[in-house]
C-alpha cells in the first residue's frame, strides 16, 4: 500500500515538471490556453483562433461575450471598433519577433484588408459611431463566434473589401484552414454623432468568389499585381504589402494551395452550433504566405447605400496540421 502511494506521488511529480517546461508568457496566453499549449506539444498542431476588441480605450480585455471558451482571443485593439491599420496577432503594428504567437504556438499572424487603415471589428448588440474615438454602448447578442467579426468599415468593391489573413513561422507541413463567416445587417441610429448598430438579419453580404493562397515572396507579383518599384496600378488608397512582408523572413515560396473555396457563402445566424466553416488546404515547407478572402458583388452597402459590392467577413478560424503521408 505504501510503494502504491510513493509509485503516485512520482508520477504525480513528473507530469507537474512537464507541465512547468512550458514558458511563461505561453501559460500566460489569452483564452485560457496553457493546457492547450501543454497538449499541443504531444500532436499536430490545431489552432482555434477567435477575432475579438478591446472594451474601451484603457481596457484591451475583449468585449463581454464575443470570445468562445477553449479558443484563443485575438483582440484588435480597435476600442471604438471603427477603422484600424494592418494589426498582427499581440495586437501591434509590427511584426511580434520574440514573442510566443498565437496559443504560445510561435505561429504569428496578421489581419488587414486591401485598403489598409478600413480593418473593423463589428460586434452584434452594440453601437458604434460613424466618426470614431467614441466610445461604443449596450452589448453584445447572441453567440461569441456569431456575433463578432472583421471587415472592411467601408468601399465594399473587389478587391478594396478583401480581408488579407497572413501566416509566418509554420512549422513545414500540410495544413487546413477552417473559417467561419457570419455577419449581421448594419443600420444608421440617430445623428450629430451617427450611430450604427448590428442588430437585424435580412440580408447576407454576397458570397466570396474565392480564398486563395499566395506565397509571401511572390504576393506583390501574382496578388497585388506589382513589381518591387512600382505602385499599384489603378489605386489610389493604401495597401498593407510593406507592413506585411517581413524582410529576410520570405522563405523559398514553396507554398501550394492543394484544395479551394469557391463562392462562399456569408450565414446569417446567431448559434455557434450551425455555423458552416469554408475549407481550404495547403502545403508549406516553412515559407510564410498569405489567405485572400475576397470581396463578393453586387449589394448595396447597409450604410452608404449609394456604394455596392461585397464585404469579405471573418468571424474566426481554426489551423490544422494534418498529418504526413507515409
Amino acid at each position: 500500500m505504501r510503494r502504491s502511494i510513493v509509485l503516485q506521488l512520482v508520477v504525480a511529480l513528473v507530469l507537474l515538471a512537464i507541465c512547468a517546461t512550458v514558458p511563461a508568457a505561453q501559460k500566460a496566453a489569452k483564452g485560457g490556453c496553457a493546457k492547450a499549449c501543454c497538449a499541443a506539444k504531444a500532436g499536430p498542431m490545431h489552432l482555434k483562433v477567435d477575432f475579438t476588441v478591446s472594451s474601451s480605450e484603457k481596457d484591451r480585455k475583449p468585449v463581454a461575450g464575443t470570445t468562445k471558451d477553449g479558443w484563443w482571443e485575438w483582440v484588435i485593439p480597435d476600442w471604438d471598433q471603427y477603422r484600424a491599420d494592418l494589426k498582427w496577432e499581440d495586437g501591434t503594428g509590427k511584426y511580434p519577433k520574440g514573442k510566443p504567437g498565437i496559443a504560445g504556438s510561435g505561429v504569428h499572424a496578421s489581419i488587414t484588408n486591401h485598403y489598409e487603415g478600413l480593418l473593423t471589428v463589428s460586434v452584434a448588440g452594440m453601437r458604434r459611431y460613424l466618426a470614431g474615438g467614441i466610445q461604443p454602448i449596450n452589448k453584445a447578442i447572441d453567440d461569441p463566434i456569431c456575433n463578432t467579426w472583421v471587415a472592411a468599415s467601408d468601399f465594399p468593391r473587389n478587391p478594396s473589401s478583401d480581408l488579407l489573413l497572413s501566416f509566418y513561422d509554420l512549422p513545414a507541413g500540410k495544413y487546413r484552414l477552417k473559417s467561419y463567416h457570419n455577419n449581421y445587417n448594419g443600420r444608421r441610429v440617430g445623428d450629430d454623432p451617427t450611430g450604427v448598430e448590428y442588430d437585424q438579419q435580412r440580408e447576407p453580404e454576397p458570397p466570396m468568389p474565392s480564398i486563395k493562397v499566395y506565397p509571401m515572396k511572390t504576393v506583390l507579383k501574382d496578388y497585388f499585381k506589382r513589381t518591387d518599384d512600382a505602385t499599384i496600378k489603378g489605386k489610389s488608397y493604401g495597401t498593407p504589402e510593406d507592413k506585411m512582408i517581413v524582410p529576410g523572413k520570405m522563405g523559398t515560396g514553396n507554398v501550394k494551395q492543394t484544395l479551394e473555396a469557391k463562392d462562399v457563402v456569408i450565414q446569417q445566424v446567431r448559434s455557434d452550433a450551425k455555423l458552416k466553416p469554408s475549407i481550404i488546404e495547403f502545403t508549406t515547407d516553412g515559407s510564410p504566405f498569405v489567405v485572400v478572402y475576397a470581396g463578393g458583388c453586387c449589394k448595396k452597402d447597409d450604410l452608404r447605400r449609394g456604394r455596392s459590392g461585397g464585404f469579405a467577413i471573418l468571424n474566426a478560424f481554426e489551423l490544422i496540421q494534418l498529418p504526413s503521408a507515409k
